[in-house]
């Protein structure tokens, strides 16, 4: 249309484009559209800023451009977020057919701003006063002053529109393309909504992937490190911090190397590695190797932490052993993270195979070691630990917030999507060979289980005995709280032992119920410990004090020292009785004991017998036990006739060198000498100090001698010898399994289930009260026995499954950029379908918040996991698209009105999770600093006030909870006022409130089947 042929078409000049343009005008039969700066838009683009100075000065060509690219991209967000309709879907097209014939235009005007409104038809103008909306032509009269113009000004009207459209360029095109390519345009393939989803659903990820990065370490990881590198890349910049939880063996120390070395390379920091004994070393050569400036403590000397506070970098390698406040190594790092409980500043590397041991609060503790000051964790709800209630009530998903910080594949992942994959190994000239990845076959299943009659070992109705005196004893060391006078019970000295009751009692017997099914040698070890430390009690009460045990361990069974108690506090008669009681008891069971020999020991025997028939001479064999006695006396007895065989325990020395003699290609000697073959070690028994960390993959034998309570273990111990760079065709997994008399035919699960009550009716009341990891877990152990464990562990792997997804986008990225971009410039709201009769599904996002909804067979939509939905779209990626015929009209329609239902039922949840982002709960102790600060504002000058309103508003905010929570729970407890709590809030403001932008709500994408049903 020229600008001569405008005499019959209704002029309009708008300064923006609005979605109701299209529904005011869309009878006119042609029209011009005339688009101007400054407009009202949301965020003005580059340049505009100037025109608050100079309002009709000429904006230079860069400015004019950016605010068209302003103008369109704020008018597809509209187009993003009108309500799938019939009605707007046909208006949309409408549009699209008169600007393809030329019956409408829209113009961009080039030269300066124009704040002149103008609706001119050819018999009259209207010059409003306001933006031009549906609202403009429902104000009632007088709202507004609006002239309306005809004759000559009606003339003139027009003459202008026309002087300012031959100075306009012509963007009906991009208007056109942008109609077009809304939801209301032709629909898109399932394959390109599904990668579209992705794109957004990993969009963090993806930014974080840098293409171009040069680091040293790519050159020696194999593509799923690269993969896992490049997505913890990504998540670190944005949380500072990553949680890599790939599966035993398959290099997340690697990964996790790369990613330190690319945070010295782009930024100078260096990290702390905080790791097993064992591991340490292993960490410091590849530091060496690979040019990485870190330091490296173990787990057992955290009270050393603060030589290293110039670190800038944490690495908490085997990170699940750091899943309890309560204990002591885990309240030094939180201590050194949080120096004077400010808020950490921090990144922070988690590395666990297991992150979750036993409940869903075990990640919650390590989560909360990720630093503060970088973008919030994305969970909905008040603060982390009402997320993670919400998880343990079963209304929320644990995957909802992983998937936004871990980093986890399978081996079964691994084995589907990267099945020409190479993975280098050293030579000792230097270089690396690449060869292909494989995995050992497992064998582990009841043909590996190896029973034994635990009462041959005991000797016959010893057995019997020792369970009945183990549950009618006292454990009055293990429960001091029960003997303490009720007038002390409120004693300060006696509210952490007290706290700990029945939980320590039921500790201890735990440990000697796993001892006595260990070994006769452990059992008999414990019992003369605990009679020696009988006698010491007696003694301490006779001299008037009591001393009281704060922890059982492993090996020693409590902790040395403790509190030293004035008996004067406790009910001595009662106190002295129980002691005396069961130091009879086990003065009993020793008595019994001395009679027995090992040459009766039922389960040595058994041992032996596998040995022979599996030499380990021609199998390279570990053994785990839990307890350093047990080691010893298998070491004893096994010394001679398999090989060269050596222990390790917490107590070895050098244990990467014995690490070397046993697995020497999975530990080669850095000066590249090989271990003579008479030194290398055949049969090596160990603790579990071997069962994190250490490749010993050499191996193909692996022999678990101590009945199992939970399966974590033994994926920890199984991960030292199913690694990748394993020689091996087969692994061999078995497990010791006690049955007695009568039982040899019963199946394994009733075998188990009646050890395990044998064992309950020990504990009484104390099984209830027990930590979750001391729990019996029958079906998790049963999978072991059974060899299940290990499959059921990464089948139902939900971050395994998201990892997929996000390979999947993360591939296309690298390999097909230009694909990636066409995906990635895909409007919201898009309609797919496929010629199959899976159901429709939705995704909606607010921000990283996201929610998935299914159709259902019955009507109505329900809200079903993320990965769940991603599974669905991918699922409707593989089948035929939808092409043509009555089918596609059909579909269309019944993706809009999905698409709406999902939108409606988005909606509240996505208002609920904005305002617990915005200005989430106080606790009492938040409340009460909330309040003391208010109180500071009386008679304060202007620059305090100030002060005390930013404070307000950090304390509001709840950016910072962890750390304020433990704050203010001390300041209150202290009574802090005044001055002195105005500091300590002044401290806290170094850390400022980070403006997290969620956005509006957003339909991302519906597909549809041809017929909803069965799959």
């Amino acid at each position: 249309m020229s600008t001569g042929s405008m005499d019959g078409a209704t002029l309009v000049s708008a300064g923006e484009l609005r979605t109701d343009v299209l529904e005011i005008f869309q009878a006119e039969a042609r029209m011009e559209l005339l688009l101007s700066a400054p407009g009202l838009l949301a965020q003005p683009p580059h340049g505009h800023a100037a025109l608050a100075k100079e309002p009709h000065a000429a904006l230079p060509a860069k400015a004019t451009h950016a605010h068209r690219q302003a103008l369109l991209e704020a008018f597809g967000g509209q187009l993003d977020g009108l309500p799938q309709t019939t009605e707007w879907e046909s208006r949309i097209g409408e549009w699209v057919r008169k600007l393809s014939a030329a019956e409408a235009r829209v113009l961009h005007h080039q030269p300066g701003p124009l704040f002149s409104r103008l609706i001119s038809r050819p018999t009259s103008s209207l010059v409003p006063m306001g933006p031009i909306t549906r609202g403009t032509l429902l104000r009632p009269p007088g709202a507004e002053l609006e002239l309306t113009l005809t004759g000559a000004m009606h003339e003139r009207a027009r003459e202008w529109f026309r002087l300012r459209a031959a100075e306009s360029e012509d963007i009906s095109k991009e208007v056109q393309a942008l109609l077009e390519n809304s939801w209301a345009g032709g629909m898109i393939g399932a394959e390109d909504l599904y990668l579209k989803v992705l794109s957004e659903f990993f969009l963090e990820m993806l930014q974080g992937a840098d293409l171009t990065d040069s680091n040293p370490l790519l050159d020696v990881m194999t593509t799923f490190q690269r993969a896992a590198y490049q997505q913890a890349k990504g998540i670190l910049r944005r949380f500072g911090g990553v949680f890599l939880a790939d599966v035993v063996g398959l290099g997340k120390t690697y990964i996790a190397m790369a990613l330190l070395r690319y945070l010295q390379d782009t930024m100078d920091r260096h990290a702390l590695v905080i790791a097993p004994p064992t591991v340490c070393p292993t960490w410091q050569a590849l530091a060496d190797d690979f040019g990485v400036n870190l330091r490296t403590l173990s787990h057992g000397k955290l009270e050393d932490l603060p030589k290293y506070s110039q670190r800038q970098v944490l690495v908490v390698d085997e990170s699940h052993n750091f899943r309890n406040p309560a204990t002591r190594r885990y309240e030094r790092i939180w201590e050194w993270l949080h120096p004077n409980n400010v808020p950490s500043r921090r990144q922070v590397l988690l590395l666990s195979a297991t992150p979750q041991n036993n409940s869903p609060r075990d990640v919650m503790q390590q989560l909360k070691l990720f630093p503060e000051n970088f973008t919030r964790l994305p969970f909905p709800g008040e603060s982390l630990e009402d997320y993670f209630k919400a998880v343990e009530a079963g209304k929320e998903s644990l995957t909802n917030v992983l998937q936004h910080v871990v980093v986890r594949r399978t081996r079964r992942f691994i084995q589907n999507h990267y099945r020409d994959a190479k993975l280098p190994v050293k030579r000792p000239a230097g270089g690396y060979d690449w060869v292909p990845i494989r995995f050992p076959k497992r064998v582990s299943g009841p043909e590996q289980c190896l029973r034994y009659r635990i009462e041959d070992t005991y000797g016959t109705g010893l057995y019997e005995r020792i369970i009945q005196v183990l549950g009618s004893m006292e454990y009055p060391l293990y429960g001091l709280a029960a003997y303490v006078l009720e007038m002390h019970r409120d004693d300060s000295r006696m509210v952490g032992f007290r706290q700990a009751g029945q939980s320590l009692r039921g500790l201890f017997k735990v440990l000697l119920l796993k001892r006595l099914e260990s070994s006769e040698a452990a059992f008999r070890a414990s019992l003369e410990r605990l009679r020696t430390r009988l006698r010491r009690s007696l003694s301490n009460l006779q001299e008037g004090f009591v001393l009281v045990v704060a922890e059982v361990e492993d090996e020693g069974e409590s902790t040395p020292g403790g509190d030293q108690m004035p008996s004067g506090m406790f009910h001595v008669d009662r106190l002295r009785n129980a002691l005396t009681a069961d130091l009879d008891r086990v003065d009993e069971l020793l008595g019994a004991m001395h009679q027995q020999t090992s040459a009766a020991d039922a389960k040595l025997a058994r041992l032996r017998a596998y040995l022979a028939a599996r030499p380990p001479g021609e199998h390279r064999t570990l053994i785990f036990t839990q307890f350093t006695d047990t080691a010893e006396f298998l070491h004893a007895h096994l010394e001679q006739g398999h090989g060269v065989v050596e222990m390790v325990t917490g107590s070895s020395g050098n244990v990467r060198r014995i690490a070397q003699r046993f697995a020497p290609r999975a530990n080669p000697v850095r000066d590249g000498s090989a271990v003579p073959k008479g030194e290398q070690i055949d049969l090596l028994i160990s603790t579990d100090v071997l069962s994190e960390g250490i490749n010993l993959q050499d191996a193909d034998t692996l022999i678990n001698y101590d009945l199992h309570w939970n399966p974590v273990r033994l994926i920890q111990r199984a991960g030292r010898i199913d690694r990748l760079g394993s020689l091996n065709e087969e692994i061999h997994i078995s497990s010791f399994l006690p049955e007695r008399a009568l039982e040899s035919n019963l199946g394994l699960e009733q075998v188990l289930r009646r050890r395990i009550q044998e064992f309950l009716k020990v504990f009484g009341e104390d099984s209830h009260i027990l930590p979750l990891e001391e729990r019996p877990d029958v079906d998790g152990v049963l999978d072991i026995y059974a060899g299940m464990a290990l499959e059921k562990a990464e089948a139902q792997d939900e971050m395994d499954a998201l990892g997929r997804h996000a390979e999947r986008i993360l591939t296309i990225q690298q390999t097909e950029p230009a694909r990636y971009a066409r995906i990635r410039a895909l409007r919201p709201g898009r309609r797919a379908a496929t010629q199959s009769r899976l159901p429709g599904v939705v995704a909606t996002r607010l921000g990283w918040y996201w929610a998935f909804w299914r159709e259902q067979d019955e009507g109505g939509m329900e809200r079903i996991a993320d990965v769940a939905g991603l599974d669905l779209l991918f699922n409707h990626s593989q089948k035929t698209d939808v092409q043509e015929g009555e089918w596609v009209v059909r579909c269309r329609q019944r993706a809009s009105l999905l698409a709406e239902e999902g939108r409606r039922l988005f909606s509240s949840l996505a208002e609920n999770v904005r305002a617990q982002r915005q200005k989430p709960a106080l606790n009492i102790n938040e409340e009460w600093v909330l309040s003391s600060v208010d109180a500071l504002r009386k008679g304060s000058d202007e620059a305090r006030l100030a002060t005390l309103e930013a404070m307000r508003q950090w304390i509001l905010a709840g950016q910072y909870k962890p750390s304020l929570r433990l704050a203010a729970a001390r300041w209150r407890k202290e009574q802090l006022m005044g001055e002195a709590l105005f500091q300590q809030m002044e401290a806290m403001l170094r850390f400022p409130l980070k403006n997290e932008v969620l956005g509006d709500e957003e339909m991302v994408g519906v597909v549809v089947g041809e017929d909803p049903g069965e799959a």
